[in-house]
């Protein structure tokens, strides 16, 4: 007799998590379908290395081009039972597949191979749950993975139709499942609510660095990042060569001697077909992206598929509304990359563009100075009038201004030569006298 399984709204996601101490084998299976690029080979040594995040060994693959997916069990009857078969010359308790697949179709995989069967987006959500660490963090992916177990949770109680049969037991098992999907609606309204008052909580601290200018770290997983941002920044923040280790926006002052202030924030890493629940649940984290003044789109010029992952962080930019930001292209990891043509290829390519090692301090004070030259041509400059005795004024011009001059010859009165941000300009606009616009040397790396 099978044991009732636990309730979709207290464990977690999927079964990754089973037996954690002991390593766990898998098979990947990939899809290819008419008309998509043949990319398969490096899609599953991808999502085998989503799996090695998790510690998950991966004993074997199996691949299957076709026309459309079977509504029954994603692939046809046949590849189904090459798989069953490699599974179980392994002894792999694991078959996941590289594309979204739905609970029906999960539930008849796993009658049909005979041990668990999951998809990429579980394997991601299961990932962002090990990953979070802050209380934002793991409220968004809580709720991303309770809206992901709502359309899986149908047949979730049929054991109790093998153990007592009957029409009227059947009824039973249908009204647990609409308890365990009451239960999951609740608590993803409960978690809204409570991201809510931190989303609020996250604004106001955005309120209180609109003086200050912007600058997102953005890209694909585990591109460099971080890594950058602990260079750039002099900052002790220590990246990993694992996919979603920052999952919280992490914002530091690009140079403190800088006026006005350059603030610095690392992102959450893209993917290629990062569920959608992810996006909506993470919109809060990448407002810091959306806010930004310059986005540094960070590649792993040494990873083989770099066009593909610029191509998804665009994409990803494009659908959080972000896409005609100002954006310096930042090519990373230049130290592993073996042509010596390609920097020149992508040179020409991408003219707003730097190529990179984070390991290198030359070329991380060669960014730095990028970052500053790039808002020293774009700030504004502008005379400031203000009474001499204001000090709150007085404290957000010398804060968030260059200073380029001061006059205190008028009773009474201050009189400043600033460069500043069009925000910091509207927000002293009622002592502003004049404004002209135009390129300027003075703020210092």
């Amino acid at each position: 007799m099978k044991a009732p399984p636990k309730s979709p709204v207290k464990g977690s996601t999927n079964g990754v998590a089973k037996n954690s101490a002991a390593p766990r084998l898998a098979v990947t299976v990939g899809v290819l379908l008419a008309g998509e690029e043949d990319t398969l080979a490096l899609d599953l040594d991808e999502l085998a290395q989503l799996l090695a995040t998790l510690k998950i060994e991966v004993g074997g693959r199996v691949i299957q081009k076709r026309q459309k997916v079977t509504p029954k069990c994603f692939v046809g009857e046949g590849k189904v039972e090459e798989i069953k078969e490699l599974a179980q010359s392994l002894k792999a308790d694991l078959v996941i597949f590289d594309r979204p697949i739905s609970g029906p179709q999960v539930r008849n995989l796993e009658e049909m191979i005979g041990c668990e069967v999951l998809d990429r987006t579980g394997v991601i959500l299961e990932i962002f749950a090990r990953h979070a660490r802050t209380n934002q963090a793991k409220t968004q992916v809580e709720i991303a993975r309770l809206e992901y177990q709502l359309p899986r949770m149908t047949g979730a109680w049929t054991h109790l139709e093998r153990q007592r049969g009957g029409g009227v037991q059947r009824g039973m098992g249908e009204k647990q499942i609409e308890v365990d999907r009451r239960m999951a609606r609740e608590r993803i309204s409960r978690l809204k609510r409570q991201l809510g008052s931190i989303q609020k909580d996250r604004q106001n601290q955005r309120k209180a660095r609109q003086s200050e200018l912007k600058v997102a770290l953005v890209g694909y997983t585990n591109s460099g990042k971080t890594s950058i941002m602990s260079a750039v920044t002099r900052a002790a923040i220590q990246g990993e060569d694992v996919l979603f280790a920052t999952l919280d926006s992490n914002v530091r002052t690009l140079d403190p001697s800088t006026r006005p202030k350059v603030l610095l924030s690392d992102t959450v890493g893209f993917i290629r077909n990062l569920p959608h629940g992810l996006i909506e649940s993470f919109k809060s984290t990448l407002d810091e992206v959306l806010e930004a003044d310059l986005l540094l789109h960070v590649v792993d010029l040494s990873h083989p598929n770099f066009k593909a992952q610029m191509q998804t962080t665009s994409d990803v930019l494009r659908e959080i509304g972000a896409g005609d930001l100002p954006t310096l292209m930042v090519f990373n990891k230049l130290d592993q990359v073996s042509d010596p043509l390609l920097p020149k290829i992508l040179k020409a390519a991408y003219r707003t563009s730097v190529f990179v090692s984070a390991q290198s301090d030359d070329d991380m004070l060669k960014l730095r100075q990028y970052v500053c030259k790039y808002f020293e041509e774009n700030l504004v400059k502008a005379t400031l009038e203000v009474p001499a005795d204001d000090q709150g004024l007085l404290s957000v011009i010398y804060r968030s201004c260059l200073i380029l001059g001061t006059d205190f010859s008028v009773e009474n009165k201050a009189r400043f030569e600033v460069r500043a941000t069009p925000a910091v300009l509207a927000k002293l606009h009622a002592s502003v006298v004049s404004v002209v616009e135009g390129p300027f040397r003075g703020l210092k790396a």
